[in-house]
């Protein structure tokens, strides 16, 4: 028996959002629509700067992708923008309706205190497949802490996924910022 496609199940789960989760949303969105903005670049437009560290925040809510759906999945100044330049964990699964990772270069949004900073996020299972995916960017203190396998972030409300990752008996998650939707800015 061949498994199911991640398209075939965002397409299952796509004909069973008209009944589950048709409520009203707020405006979102994509990732791709800041990238298409010729006056600013999207770090510009979905971060703030923290005064206190001169971290960068996200300065929007982050929702779940997918139609229909609208959980929130992140409040606004929770997660840290961060640029890897290598080390992406992220299935990459031509059929998905998620944009390729990148292998050389990646934006995410950095979680560093916990499951409990998110409002709504699942956890898959740990990924047994993928024994020592620790790429360069996690961070040194919780390394030894870990045990390397990789945990899945999904929606705790659709289970749309993966949206980016963490790890099994870390803290820490990277949620990354072409997967999700965006809300406005609060004024």
């Amino acid at each position: 028996m061949t498994q199911p496609t991640q398209a075939e199940i965002f397409a299952a789960l796509s004909a069973q959002s008209s009944s589950s989760f048709n409520r009203s949303q707020p405006p979102t969105s994509t990732y791709q629509s800041f990238e298409q903005d010729q006056n600013q670049d999207p770090l510009t437009q979905l971060t703030i700067a923290e005064s206190e560290n001169g971290k960068k925040a996200n300065s929007r809510r982050v929702y779940c992708p997918r139609d229909g759906c609208g959980s929130v999945i992140l409040l606004d100044g929770v997660g840290e923008w961060i640029d890897v330049n290598e080390g992406n964990v992220l299935p990459d699964d031509p059929s998905s309706p998620f944009p390729p990772p990148s292998s050389s270069h990646g934006s995410y949004w950095y979680i560093p205190t916990g499951p409990f900073s998110f409002e709504n996020i699942g956890f898959s299972r740990p990924d047994k497949t993928n024994l020592n995916p620790l790429p360069p960017h996690t961070p040194k203190d919780i390394q030894g802490d870990i045990s390397g396998k990789v945990k899945y972030l999904i929606c705790a409300e659709c289970d749309l996924g993966p949206l980016g990752w963490s790890f099994d008996g870390g803290k820490a998650a990277w949620l990354d910022v072409r997967r999700v939707r965006y809300g406005e800015v609060k004024k």
